[in-house]
This record gives structure tokens, sequence and C-alpha cells, in this order.
């Protein structure tokens, strides 16, 4: 697979995204006219996504939980049993159950957050042993118990079993990734009392047990916190202030969108095929990585971009590349505002609107920088298949007064 016309500024993202997808580069070659074409395909271990033929319909994406692709909100209850994990922010990890509840691990150390103690690499092996996600480079398991037996049971594999104790540090922590090896196997020897020369396969469960909490200990478990996916302190609609509080805030996705629409066009709009911006392939991968965009930069975007905005700046997205995900608010994000205000959503959709969960259908997002009696303009992307502010009626009719579109809510995200 191929990326063609990277400007140099956006080379990064392009890498970055390659790297969340599970992709590898292959190779990076800048052209005489200054942009780069970046090759890639899947990693070790990593399966494609692409169909053989390229012209062969596919079904669209669906989410690794159901409930994620439904107005309903989750039922009420503690999360458990996690199916699918993904990193949310810096340090953030989001992990959602089969039910769609959702529960957040903040801060403390990566073995921690990822529920991967002995930082096992993503990748078929962590797979089979349950990891539900990874954070780009290490798998993420669903506790901390499936995370330990990884480590057990990659002691136990034809790479290790044959191997010295001291041998599989070496293998398990090599100096070439920055490592003190033999410090690292010092330490086991020590903790376990476990003779280096011993041969893995020789070891007892126990002993294996015994080596695998070790490994964690010098990996660093360093406890963060544990917190429900929703913000912790909401204050809309608490005090009569609230809402010029909340516009004062909306300066933080705001920035974040006025940087975007500042950007030279060409790394803000769609591509002319078979280009596709990195930059808008980056939105869906911030907003809802698992969701595959499979017309590339074409897709309808406005959604990934405001999603972007918002948890780029550090406020809760909706995981979802629809523009209707707004309207649903299922973790009670946003707070419906009465009219328009700078800052806010503007959630406008299309016919049909026989449906009133909304549950299927197209629509448009995109945050609110002014209006008049008819018209609300709002600075969003997808608008003319690029970033910038543009105006849009407040309902827009057909020649028989149908209604094709129309403003169903304004959706200011809760201040924390």
């Amino acid at each position: 697979m191929t990326i063609t016309g990277v400007p140099e500024a956006g080379l990064a993202d392009v890498l970055f995204t390659i790297r969340i997808s599970g992709m590898t580069v292959t190779s990076i070659e800048k052209t005489t006219d200054g942009t780069y074409t970046v090759v890639y395909g899947p990693g070790a271990g990593a399966a494609s996504t692409r169909q053989p033929n390229p012209e062969a319909p596919r079904p669209p994406p669906r989410p690794p939980v159901p409930n994620m692709d439904d107005p309903a909100p989750p039922p009420a209850g503690s999360p458990d049993n996690f199916v699918h994990a993904r990193v949310m922010a810096s340090r953030i990890i989001l992990y959602v159950d089969a039910q769609g509840r959702e529960q957040v691990r903040e801060g403390g150390s990566r073995s921690w957050r990822n529920c991967n103690p002995g930082n096992i690499r993503k990748g078929d092996f962590s797979i089979n042993c349950g990891a539900i996600g990874d954070d780009g480079s290490f798998a993420i398991f669903p506790d901390e118990a499936t995370g330990m037996a990884a480590i057990v049971a990659l002691l136990k594999t034809a790479a290790y079993a044959r191997l010295t104790l001291r041998d599989a540090v070496f293998r398990y922590a090599p100096p070439g990734d920055g490592n003190n090896s033999q410090e690292y196997a010092d330490f086991i020897h020590r903790e376990t009392g476990i003779a280096l020369a011993t041969v893995l396969s020789t070891l007892s469960e126990r002993d294996r047990k015994k080596v695998a909490q070790t490994i964690q200990k010098i990996e660093g478990w360093i406890k963060g916190t544990v917190r429900p996916n929703a913000p912790p302190a909401p204050l809309i609609g608490r005090t009569p202030d609230v809402p010029s509080s909340a516009a004062s805030a909306s300066n933080d996705w705001m920035a974040v969108a006025r940087r975007e629409a500042a950007l030279p066009a060409g790394e803000r709009s769609q591509w002319r095929d078979p280009g596709e911006n990195p930059r808008i392939l980056l939105y869906f991968e911030v907003c809802a990585p698992w969701f595959d965009p499979v017309g590339g930069d074409e897709v309808d975007w406005c959604a990934a971009f405001v999603n972007y905005c918002l948890i780029t700046s550090g406020h809760m997205g909706t995981n979802h590349p629809g523009a209707r995900s707004f309207f649903w608010n299922k973790n009670n994000q946003f707070k419906r505002l009465p009219a328009p205000a700078v800052g806010a959503i503007a959630v406008r959709r299309y016919a049909p609107f026989d449906d009133a969960s909304w549950s299927t259908g197209t629509g448009h997002v995109g945050f609110v920088t002014g209006w008049t009696q008819d018209s609300v303009t709002l600075l969003g992307g997808n608008q003319s298949d690029t970033v910038r502010e543009m105006a849009y009626p407040l309902v827009e009719k057909d020649s028989t007064g149908a209604v094709l579109s129309e403003f169903v809510a304004w959706m200011m995200p809760v201040i924390v």
C-alpha cells in the first residue's frame, strides 16, 4: 500500500497512523517536488484488513462491541470481562466490556495501564494469550491475571524453553533495546533463587510464576487511577453561569480546530485518488480506531474531525465516526443547549427523519462560530472537502416544502 504526496510537515503524522494501525513502513522516498511517498504493509503478526481484490465489495466496518454502533446506552452496572481496549489519549487506556460498558486506566506505569506486567509486544502470540488491543507497540490484556499468564506461556514456548535463564533474559530484554540485560538476569536470580544456568524447560510451574512475578517488578508495575469513562466532575447544569463557563472552556477544542484550519490547503483537504490525505486518516484513527474508512479520505469525516479536536484537547469523544453519535450522547459527556453558542457542536441531520433514535442515517457536525436568524456558521471538517468555516441554513427544504436537512441539536462538552 502506498501514500503519495506527503508533505514534510505531515510525515510524522503519517508514520504515527501507520504504526497504530499495526502496519510496517517498508520504504520512504522523497520525490522531486519535496513531498514523500510512503510504502507500507502488514507488520509482523498483523493481518491485513484489505481484500486481495481491491474492486471487490466489502462489508461496512463493524465495531468490536456491537453497542458501540447502537444509540441505546449500555446497561447499568460496573463493567467486567473486558473484550476490547484502545489508547484514548496519552497515558489513558479505555477498556470496554461485551455490553459496551467502559472503564479507564489512567496514569501509573505502561505495564499497569495495559494489564501487561511483562510488557509483551503486540502480535499473534499476545492475541492467542488473550490480548484485547494494543497501544501501538505493546499488547493490552483484559486483566492482570491474563497478562501474568502470558509471561508464563511465553517461557514455555520453543523460543525460550530450551534456553538457560540467563539466555532467556537476554532474548526477552536484549541489550540492543537499551536494557541492562545482565542486571535484569541477576535481579531475577536474587529474587527467585533460580540459577542463571537453569534451562527453562526444567522449571516447575511454581518457579515459572516466580520468574513472571519478578519480571513484573522489573518492568515497573505502578498503579494509577481506575475510573469510569465519564467526566469526573460535570459542571454543566449545576449552576446558572455554567453555559458561559462552557463557552470559555471551548477555547480548548476550538484552538485545535483553528490550528487545523490554518494548515496549507493540501494538508487539510481531501486528495484526488489514488492519493489519501494521511491527516484525515489520522482523524479517524484518533476518533474510532475500530472504524476502517474503506473509501479513504472520501469517507464522510466531519465527525472524525470533531472527535479529533475534542480528544486531542483533553475532552471526551464519542468513539464513533458518525454525526449521529453526538446526538446519542451515550456517556452524557455533552449538555444539550436550547440554541447555538460559540464553540458548541452543531448536529445536522439529513432525511429521512422517521427514526427518532437516529440509529442509522447521515448527518453533519461542526463547531459553531456564528449564526443568524436563518443560518449557522460552522468550523468543521469535510466542509467542501476541507477544514474551513461554512454557513448552513437552519432548515433546508426541497421545492415541495419537504425538509431535506435541519439542525437537531446544539451540544456543549461537559466541563471537567
